[in-house]
């Protein structure tokens, strides 16, 4: 079928009412669905990188919209797992090239809680995690790449909690310690991953400046 008249046809069902279901049968109207979805897809994990997961969408609210020349607008909604818990909502545009077969323009906007508001809403389970053994795990970092390192401490005011994907937290904080004899003391960050479900440490990190 031709590009235009394949484009006339999509119309046509879109003015008769036909569902945006009975429209994907078609096979142009599903190469534009497949290719502006994959497109994004790739959009939102760009954006939102490790912390959105099993991205869906609904294919319920698709709908193609005709435009100029020999492109379709393909619109929807979808939704995706934060990686922290709970799941984004989001509505989506893209247009289809039926000439080079390939979509492009996608956008995204993300509909309900914001992802920093579901952030803040994130408890751990504090019984199970232990910030000392931390510490152990970074101060024997420390020690085996500076083994003339001495006066080493650890900023507890420091220390913060994230989220991480796979049911596991971060623990970051800051310290300090002399690199050798008589030097003064250099700044550090460390950071390990822990399981948030057994509390167990599972790797560390530091970074002397």
């Amino acid at each position: 079928m031709d590009a235009r008249l394949c484009a006339i046809a999509l119309a046509g069902l879109v003015l008769w009412g036909t569902t945006p279901e009975a429209a994907a049968q078609t096979d142009a109207s599903k190469a534009a669905v497949t290719a502006c979805e994959a497109e994004v897809t790739d959009t939102v994990l760009q954006m939102r990188a490790r912390d959105a997961q099993q991205l869906e969408f609904t294919s319920s609210k698709r709908m193609l919209v005709p435009t100029q020349n020999d492109e379709v607008g393909v619109k929807g909604e979808g939704r995706y797992r934060r990686a922290a818990g709970g799941t984004v909502s989001f509505t989506y545009s893209c247009a289809f090239n039926f000439k080079t077969g390939k979509a492009s323009g996608a956008l995204f906007n993300e509909v309900g809680p914001s992802p920093v508001s579901n952030a803040a809403a994130w408890q751990p389970d504090m019984s199970r995690l232990s910030p000392e053994d931390c510490e152990l795990a970074v101060a024997a970092l420390l020690k085996d790449k500076h083994p003339k390192g001495s006066s080493l401490a650890f900023n507890s005011g420091s220390r913060q909690l994230r989220p991480a994907a796979n049911a596991r937290v971060l623990l970051l904080g800051k310290g300090s310690m002399e690199r050798g004899p008589g030097m003064r003391a250099s700044a550090f960050t460390y950071q390990c991953e822990v399981d948030d479900r057994s509390g167990r440490m599972l790797q560390a990190d530091a970074t002397l400046q």
